[in-house]
């Protein structure tokens, strides 16, 4: 196995642990906590806020997912004409900015309540 077929594999997971955490925040099934979701001051200061913020969070987590397992499976279908390196590198940015676009979504919902 190649290890731009690994690195694939890899992220696609990443992509299926995103979705599998996103979908309870996005169906509202998490209570207030400090290990996970959307916590800020505010947002464990009501739980409307902390259940209006988390189903956005939720839901840019589940895109995240899917965003990483698009890229893992376009990586993986250019697999033979890819470099290692450079393959490890688009996935890893695709990671960093889809967290990074979450984040801040998830931080400007939060400024409007």
């Amino acid at each position: 196995m190649s290890e731009v077929t690994i690195a694939a594999l890899i992220f696609s997971g990443v992509g299926v642990v995103f979705i599998a955490l996103g979908i309870p925040l996005f169906q509202k099934r998490v209570p207030p906590n400090t290990w996970y979701g959307c916590r800020t001051t505010k947002s464990l200061s009501d739980e409307r806020i902390w259940y209006a913020v988390n189903r956005i969070t939720g839901q840019d987590m589940i895109l995240t997912g899917i965003l990483i397992i698009m890229s893992s499976l376009i990586v993986f279908m250019f697999r033979n004409q890819m470099n290692p390196n450079t393959a490890a590198v688009a996935l890893l940015a695709v990671l960093i900015m889809s967290t990074t676009g979450m984040a801040v979504n998830s931080l400007r919902v939060l400024r409007r309540m």
